[in-house]
């Protein structure tokens, strides 16, 4: 990233005040968009890869944020005991690492991205 100043000191200051304030919701909104965006990929890969035992795992499936700057998504309740179609008798179930190599790249693009849109 290159920053230029078009201004004198004290404009860049103001613009720094702005970026305090400015920042934290930005971040927390693309947090909250890529684990929405998260969660709908790993739902797919679980509705196109699912059985007739495990047609209904993709609805366990959820997104939440769980701070100011996080979030998670993935299955709500215990696989074990709550819901089957998990893939655990019959080895492990991809669908939320499939997921997270989609979005992985993805959020960290967004992210880098943030700086440009507070100085522009």
């Amino acid at each position: 990233m290159r920053i230029v100043v078009h201004d004198d000191i004290e404009g860049l200051a103001v613009d720094l005040t702005a970026i305090a304030i400015e920042a934290p919701a930005d971040m927390a909104q693309t947090v909250k968009h890529n684990a929405d965006a998260g969660l709908r990929y790993a739902q797919n890969i679980a509705r196109t890869k699912a059985g007739p035992h495990g047609a209904n795992y993709y609805k366990r499936l959820s997104a939440e944020m769980t701070g100011p700057l996080t979030a998670e998504y993935g299955p709500e309740g215990d696989p074990k005991t709550n819901f089957v179609g998990v893939g655990f008798r019959h080895g492990r179930n991809n669908d939320l690492p499939q997921s997270a190599d989609i979005i992985g790249p993805r959020f960290a693009r967004d992210v880098e991205r943030l700086p440009d849109r507070w100085f522009w």
